[in-house]
């Protein structure tokens, strides 16, 4: 009987020094190695969830152009700088004023966006016959991830990619 409750009490005691170094040792080389892909799923997460804002703000403007019979604006707040955020203005109309329907708070600071200086949807939802089409993109990097690029048609629909070119 003796030897039964030694070896209860031995069981009940948890692990050994020697098992909880294996199981930190093991856990430490995981986290080792998988650091640097979690920042990369990051900065690509960031990216793209700017590049589907900016396609939402880009649908916004659209289909507020074609509701207002009017034109409508996506335009950076800083000057060219898109990564500082961007706004969606709707311009007066004799139903509507001037309205600024959306503005985006600036981006993820390691985000940089390069692109149209601004964008004019018409009151039949395509853009505006100034915007050259192969100037109505935009390219969203990051220092760690794989470039996205955002492309409006003339038709004023856009989409997103994931690549170096536009």
């Amino acid at each position: 009987m003796l030897v039964a409750d030694r070896n209860m009490t031995m069981r009940e005691r948890g692990f050994t020094l020697t098992e909880a170094l294996v199981v930190l040792s093991i856990v430490a080389v995981m986290v080792a190695i998988g650091a640097p892909n979690l920042s990369h799923l990051i900065a690509s997460m960031n990216a793209r969830s700017a590049s589907f804002d900016l396609i939402g703000d880009l649908a916004l403007a659209r289909s507020e152009a074609i509701k207002r019979n009017g034109t409508v604006r996506v335009e950076p707040v800083v000057g060219t700088n898109w990564a500082q955020g961007w706004r969606v203005v709707a311009e007066a109309t004799p139903t509507f004023p001037a309205t600024t329907l959306r503005q985006r708070e600036a981006l993820h600071g390691a985000l940089t966006v390069v692109g149209a200086n601004g964008l004019v949807f018409q009151p039949n939802g395509r853009i505006g016959a100034d915007t050259a089409p192969g100037n109505a993109s935009w390219r969203i990097t990051s220092t760690n991830a794989t470039p996205r690029c955002v492309v409006i048609t003339p038709t004023g629909s856009a989409r997103s990619k994931v690549g170096e070119s536009c």
